[in-house]
């Protein structure tokens, strides 16, 4: 790939994360794209933070530090937050978190920045939203996911069994989200949510230990064992995949990009991991697009080039995928991954997501987490 091309993207990148950076009320964070996403989201933000932290190791400190300032009492860090009329923020915020990769990017901050005193100022509140995650959302190991804006993934088909009313394909699923004491029904049991959760608990046993909490650190490190051998036995099929549940424990068997989530946590072995890549990831007829990776493979009559969640490439999807494969030791995998998403966005942009087949940018323009590709070309 030539110098200057990734060059070219790498500063582009940095100068997204520039524009879109916003002070609310004294809080200075990323928002996700100027016009369509003006308050500050769980995983956009930590995604920000480790882009920030390759140009502006205190901008990603601070990401981060705004994002836990809005943690509520009980320990739960919210998926929105920093509502603002006229630059006034609201004391509101959704009722439900993301997937928690928080701990993964202060810790890959930490490692840029080498400054022991961000940890120790955050520690304390990552260490509360993992007693939560821990209380209310793990069970027996596997992570649930109580709505559909809580996976990040909204419209996703994994939802489409989940839900008898498809409330997730409208604007009803904002209810469980935002309205107090709406019932949150759903409880997926989610092979991408579980997979950033035991990467996360790796996350925090290696922040403990620089911090020199042992005790802290030795049980987030059981207690990632136990979330990874978990994961085979709850979501592991006859076809050797892994797959979703339903709040019922029904497989849901559609093929997404949540069955390359285990690379993410190394939650599988080398020859799974072989098999799963050989066989799914660079099969053309399912995920091995020309700007891969669709969110559903091609193969799957759900497939939509252009659906929410149902068929476009999102970077962030990719970028999860990148680690994957490289923790793994595929490293031509990645880099054909790498030039196709550098492909999709220099053909169409830093948009938020992308049609798998055609290229072209869809959804917000100017958004904040496509800058992901930047990490993805500075991974070693």
């Amino acid at each position: 790939m030539p110098m200057q091309d990734t060059k070219s993207v790498i500063e582009a990148a940095k100068a997204l994360l520039r524009q879109n950076r916003r002070t609310v009320a004294g809080y200075t964070f990323t928002i996700p794209s100027p016009r369509e996403y003006r308050h500050q989201w769980l995983w956009d933000s930590c995604f920000h933070a480790i882009v920030l932290r390759h140009f502006d190791t205190a901008a990603a400190e601070e990401e981060l530090r705004s994002l836990i300032a809005s943690q509520h009492s009980d320990g739960m860090i919210p998926h929105e937050s920093k509502f603002n009329i006229l630059g006034k923020m609201l004391p509101i915020t959704s009722r439900v978190t993301q997937p928690p990769f928080i701990a993964r990017a202060a810790l890959e901050v930490y490692e840029k920045s080498r400054n022991k005193q961000f940890l120790a100022s955050i520690f304390p509140r990552l260490h509360r939203y993992h007693g939560w995650l821990e209380a209310q959302r793990e069970t027996n190991g596997v992570l649930r996911v109580v709505d559909c804006n809580e996976s990040g993934e909204d419209n996703s088909v994994v939802w489409d069994d989940e839900y008898v009313v498809p409330v997730h394909k409208t604007y009803m699923r904002w209810f469980p989200t935002y309205v107090p004491l709406f019932p949150q029904l759903a409880a997926l049991r989610s092979v991408t949510a579980t997979s950033v959760y035991a990467d996360a608990l790796e996350c925090m046993a290696e922040i403990a230990g620089i911090l020199g909490e042992k005790e802290p650190g030795n049980s987030y490190r059981k207690r990632n064992k136990a979330v990874v051998a978990a994961m085979p036995k709850a979501f592991r099929q006859k076809d050797g995949l892994y797959y979703s549940k339903t709040r019922r424990g029904k497989p849901i068997p559609y093929k997404t990009n949540s069955i390359f989530s285990p690379l993410f946590a190394a939650a599988i072995t080398k020859k799974e991991a072989r098999s799963l890549i050989e066989g799914h990831l660079l099969n053309e007829r399912e995920f091995w697009t020309p700007y891969a990776i669709p969110t559903v493979a091609i193969s799957e009559p759900k497939f939509s080039a252009e659906g929410y969640w149902r068929g476009p490439m999102w970077v962030n999807i990719n970028w999860m995928l990148h680690r994957g494969l490289l923790r793994y030791g595929f490293k031509d995998a990645a880099q054909v991954l790498l030039q196709k998403t550098i492909a999709a966005i220099k053909k169409s942009g830093f948009r938020e997501y992308y049609n798998p087949i055609t290229g072209d940018g869809l959804g917000a323009k100017q958004f904040g987490w496509s800058a992901l590709v930047a990490d993805m070309i500075l991974q070693k």
